[in-house]
C-alpha cells in the first residue's frame, strides 16, 4: 500500500537549482512492512519525525542500523531498505547531487550510497528538525524550509559552479553528450572534468552518463506503455540484453521484474 503523501515544487527560479521538490509521507499500520527504494538520481535530506523506530540496511550490506531523526542519503547506485512498523512521518526535501555540493560544500560522492546524521553536517539541520516537529501543517513545514534553504543559499558560494554543470548536463538531448564536447564546453582537461564531475555529480562524467540511461529508462517504465525493447532503445540502450544487463545492475531487477512489481510511485517498492 502507498502511504499518504503531500508534496511541494519550488516555483522560485533560484531555488529550482537547488532542490526538485519538498515532500511529506504518512505511514501507519501495526504490522511490520519493508519498502524498497531504487536508485533514482536524487540526494535528499530527510527529517524522520516518526514515533517509532525505523531500521535501514545499507546497500551492499544485511547489518541493520538505525535510521537518525534528521540526515543526508546521497545518490544511490544500489537499492536501499527501510524496515517499518507502527506510525512514520519523514519530511524530505529532494536535491540535486549539485544541491548539495552548492550548500555543504562537500564534494557530493560523499554522500553516495550512505545515511549521513545530519548534525554531523550543519548543527542547522537538527535545529531545522526541532522546529519542523512542532509543526503539523504541511503548509507551514515548507514555509519553514524554504526560509532555511534561502539562508543557505545565500552564504553559498559556489552558484557560479552549479548553473554551469546544471546547464551542461540537465538537458534533454543528455544521451547525445559525448566527453571530449563536455571538455571544450567547460575549457577543461578531461583529468579536471573527472575530478569536477566526481565532486558535484557524485560520479565520473563516464559512469553519470551510464547511470542517466538506466534513470531514462526508469521513469519511461512508467511514463510509457511501450514495449521493453521500444523502452530500452529510447533510453540510449543499443540492444534488449544490454539494457536488461544495466537496468539490473543498478536494482537487481530485469526490467520486466520491475513493470510487474510497479507500484505506481517510480523507484519504491513495498511489501
Amino acid at each position: 500500500m502507498i502511504p499518504d503523501s503531500d508534496l511541494f515544487r519550488p516555483e522560485d527560479e533560484i531555488e529550482k537549482h537547488f532542490y526538485i521538490s519538498i515532500w511529506r509521507v504518512r505511514d501507519k499500520a501495526s504490522c511490520q512492512r519493508e519498502e524498497t527504494i531504487l536508485p533514482k538520481g536524487t540526494a535528499e535530506i530527510i527529517f524522520n519525525l516518526s514515533t517509532d523506530p525505523i531500521a535501514y540496511v545499507k546497500p551492499a550490506s544485511s547489518a541493520l542500523h538505525k535510521l537518525p531523526c534528521c540526515f543526508i542519503n546521497g545518490v544511490n547506485t544500489q537499492p536501499f531498505h527501510l524496515i517499518k512498523s507502527g506510525q512514520q512521518l519523514f519530511i524530505g526535501i529532494q536535491m540535486t547531487s549539485l544541491g548539495l555540493k552548492s550548500l555543504f560544500r562537500i564534494d557530493a560522492c560523499d554522500f553516495n550510497n550512505n545515511v549521513v546524521e545530519g548534525a554531523l553536517i550543519s548543527h542547522s539541520l537538527q535545529a531545522l528538525c526541532d522546529e519542523l516537529y512542532c509543526q503539523h501543517s504541511f503548509s507551514e513545514q515548507v514555509s519553514i524550509i524554504r526560509k532555511w534553504l534561502r539562508l543557505q543559499i545565500l552564504v553559498s558560494g559556489n552558484c557560479k559552479t552549479l548553473f554551469l554543470f546544471q546547464k551542461m548536463f540537465q538537458t534533454s538531448n543528455i544521451e547525445s553528450i559525448t566527453i571530449n564536447n563536455l571538455c571544450r564546453a567547460m575549457g577543461v582537461s578531461d583529468r579536471q572534468l573527472r575530478r569536477l564531475s566526481t565532486a558535484w555529480l557524485g560520479m565520473n562524467t563516464e559512469k553519470f552518463l551510464r547511470y542517466h540511461k538506466y534513470l531514462s529508462a526508469l521513469h519511461l517504465l512508467h511514463q510509457s506503455h511501450e514495449s521493453l525493447t521500444q523502452i530500452g532503445l529510447r533510453a540510449g540502450y543499443y540492444d534488449q540484453s544490454h539494457f536488461i544487463r544495466e537496468f539490473k545492475f543498478y536494482t537487481g531487477l530485469t526490467p520486466k521484474e520491475y513493470r510487474l512489481a510497479n507500484t505506481g510511485l517510480p523507484g519504491h517498492l513495498f511489501s
